[in-house]
């Protein structure tokens, strides 16, 4: 009698274990947006909104000082912690103002060292006011001749030592975007040499920002290195920022390179309205948690 009974636990655990289906590692991934376009004023509704759509992670696209006072950065920034707080949205990072003034690569001394002050006042009063887990930063601007590169590579490189250590001291890695056309960090070697060497350096990583690798090779070559994405699609002409499905995009392919590498989230949209180029469909917040779950799905119909 004894052994029948072991028999049937046995067997019933064997079928439990068959039938039980297996979660897509994307089930654990958290996702949310940049407010780039899609959601620009972030007011309350659109924090909720997020929430409502399985987005609960937040980049912010930092104020320039150049044209907004610190003071009016600073209440603007409680204030979108406050929202953020009541909808229940975390704060994932902060997009640091690039280009212009805020070049970290120029080669011009003085105008060099006055990009790092203003990179730093923006590092520390964003960490005061918002408290994000991330930074990002461009590593440069452009157009950037060949016969120039080299000057700026080590002139960026001079200066991500410098706020890499300022956010070493608020506990927030700083991460490196990988940029398009002449920009420094256009392919992953170049990317990993720029942050070769400096602590509490990582990579966000740009999909829609890869003109000359293939975003697979990318991933393989900075495995470890990913802290953080900006996802979305282009025609692999020029950096475009479309919806997810719009280009050319394999993405059930890309994050399974991605889950390989080891990565483990978070998916964060950087995202424009509207897909100038040939489709009038406007992007909204429902349209971003629409094509998550569909990322998701067609993830889960191909790894079975």
């Amino acid at each position: 009698m004894k052994n029948k009974l072991l028999l049937l636990f046995i067997t019933v655990a064997i079928l439990s274990g068959c039938n039980q289906k297996s979660s897509s590692p994307l089930e654990n991934w958290k996702a949310g947006s940049a407010n780039d376009d899609v959601f620009i004023d972030m007011t309350q509704n659109d924090m909720d909104a997020l929430v409502q759509n399985n987005l609960q992670y937040l980049e912010i696209d930092w104020l320039y000082s150049t044209v907004q006072s610190r003071k009016e950065i600073e209440n603007w920034a409680t204030a979108i912690k406050k929202r953020a707080d009541k909808a229940g949205i975390t704060i994932w990072s902060v997009h640091l103002p690039f280009g212009g003034p805020f070049d970290i690569s120029q080669t011009d001394d003085s105008l060099r060292q006055k990009a790092i002050e203003l990179n730093m006042h923006d590092i520390v009063l964003s960490a005061k006011t918002v408290s994000p887990k991330k930074f990002v930063i461009h590593p440069s601007a452009e157009p950037i001749a060949n016969e120039e590169r080299a000057a700026r590579m080590e002139a960026s490189k001079k200066s991500l030592q410098v706020l890499a250590a300022k956010a070493k001291e608020l506990n927030i890695p700083l991460l490196v975007e990988n940029l398009p056309r002449t920009c420094l960090g256009n392919t992953s070697t170049e990317l990993l040499e720029i942050i070769n060497g400096i602590d509490n350096t990582a990579i966000c990583f740009d999909v829609n920002h890869l003109l000359i690798e293939q975003q697979t090779i990318f991933v393989q070559n900075t495995k470890g290195k990913i802290q953080s994405t900006h996802m979305s699609d282009y025609d692999r002409v020029n950096e475009r920022h479309w919806l997810p499905g719009q280009g050319v995009i394999n993405w059930t392919e890309l994050l399974t390179a991605l889950i390989e590498s080891g990565y483990q989230g978070p998916f964060i949209y950087e995202i424009n309205k509207v897909n100038k180029d040939k489709d009038p469909e406007i992007s909204t917040i429902q349209t971003l948690g629409d094509r998550w779950k569909k990322i998701k799905h067609d993830y889960t119909s191909v790894n079975k």
